[in-house]
């Protein structure tokens, strides 16, 4: 039991002005199932962004989890959204690949806004393969931040979702292989390698990326499933992919979405990054998952965002929701107009093809002003879909 859970609980249970007609538990499942919504649902991936708007430091909240905890409820309390997200930064992932005294050397905390740095964990092909081959994962896990931060976070929080009777869902986020294979190593450096290493030599990496992925799931199940999650985002990886790489590379991804599919209901996966059409339509293939998380589409289509909206939401009919807009950089740069308008447009191009989530294809920037964050939010609430077939 946490303290800081029941005095959230205290605070909030049965006093709460309804929005809408639905839960936003009930108005999450219902798009993700594609039924009738009573309003359009939205959900940004706030993480950093509601750390700073408590009031709190990135680096005050690092190794405190109460304060986290308590940062993400009080942002859900004020702003209503229809989705809790658990807090998570670059150490959660990879801390435990590192011995606890060189852990200092690879992560670097910037201002009180800032996103937590990493330095790659290794230059070359073998030594990320060594990484793997080694263990090094399973050697130092116990003191790393994923046991001794992120896990009693997603617990806390999981904890307020039950004891609110499930008003509202938890998203926990967990990396995927491809994930995994480029944040070891930085983006950049593993998509060289595809096309500079022998393929039998990545695609081993990926096998072995994908083998810690699958045991990591089974953790997922017992301490996240059994203690009530039920919305699962898969952060992808494959952002800068082409269609050659995909077709040779996915199929680690695929096997992984499966898996969690079976463990939580409403699985989706977030592609942040220049997404292209091949990515989509591979997405639309893959059996369980229940919506799509996307960003925008790959930098050489000359469409304008309504039409990549649209061309998304044609794909996905009758297979997933589509959750989208604003841009994260809008978000950040733009004004409470503009990202109103961007999440109108998302809508109407949207809905006439399947259900929709509010919801930016990647996670709202520290400095993103308020005023942007909340004219989101009302875009979102302005809709009423019409009932879907």
């Amino acid at each position: 039991m946490s303290e800081i859970v029941d005095r959230w609980v205290e605070r909030l249970k049965g006093k709460l002005p309804p929005v809408g007609e639905m839960t936003h538990w009930e108005r999450m499942a219902a798009a993700f199932d594609l039924r009738a919504t009573d309003l359009v649902p939205v959900a940004p991936e706030l993480d950093y962004w509601q750390i700073t708007y408590a009031g709190y430091s990135h680096q005050e909240i690092y190794n405190d989890v109460d304060k986290t905890t308590d940062a993400c409820l009080k942002t859900w309390a004020d702003l209503r959204a229809d989705a809790i997200w658990m807090y998570v930064d670059i150490s959660h992932q990879i801390e435990n690949f590192i011995p606890a005294e060189k852990r200092a050397q690879h992560f670097v905390h910037r201002g009180d806004q800032d996103y937590l740095l990493f330095k790659p964990l290794a230059k070359t092909l073998d030594e990320a393969i060594a990484l793997y081959e080694t263990r090094a994962f399973e050697q130092h896990i116990a003191d790393s931040r994923a046991v001794t931060h992120y896990t009693p976070h997603m617990l806390q929080l999981l904890e307020f979702q039950e004891k609110m009777d499930r008003v509202v869902p938890v998203i926990v986020g967990i990396g995927t292989p491809s994930n995994y294979a480029e944040t070891l190593v930085e983006v950049q450096q593993f998509v060289r390698w595809t096309v500079t290493e022998p393929k039998s030599k990545v695609q081993h990496y990926l096998d072995l990326a994908l083998a810690e992925r699958m045991g990591a799931l089974d953790f997922y199940a017992e301490f996240a499933a059994r203690n009530g999650c039920q919305f699962c985002c898969l952060f992808g990886g494959a952002r800068t992919w082409g269609p050659k790489q995909l077709a040779e590379f996915g199929e680690a991804d695929r096997i992984f979405a499966e898996k969690a599919a079976r463990i939580f209901p409403y699985t989706f996966w977030h592609i942040c990054g220049h997404n292209l059409p091949e990515a989509m339509q591979a997405l639309t293939e893959w059996k369980g998952l229940k919506a799509v998380q996307y960003d925008m589409p790959y930098y050489s289509q000359r469409l304008s965002y309504p039409e990549w909206f649209e061309h998304v939401a044609r794909l996905f009919a009758g297979k997933r929701c589509a959750m989208n807009a604003p841009t994260t950089q809008l978000a950040c740069h733009g004004t409470a107009e503009e990202v109103r308008t961007m999440v109108r447009d998302f809508i109407e191009a949207t809905l006439p093809h399947t259900t929709a989530v509010v919801m930016p294809g990647c996670e709202i920037d520290s400095y993103s002003p308020l005023e942007n964050v909340q004219a989101m939010i009302d875009a979102a609430r302005e809709k009423r879909p019409s009932a879907r077939a």
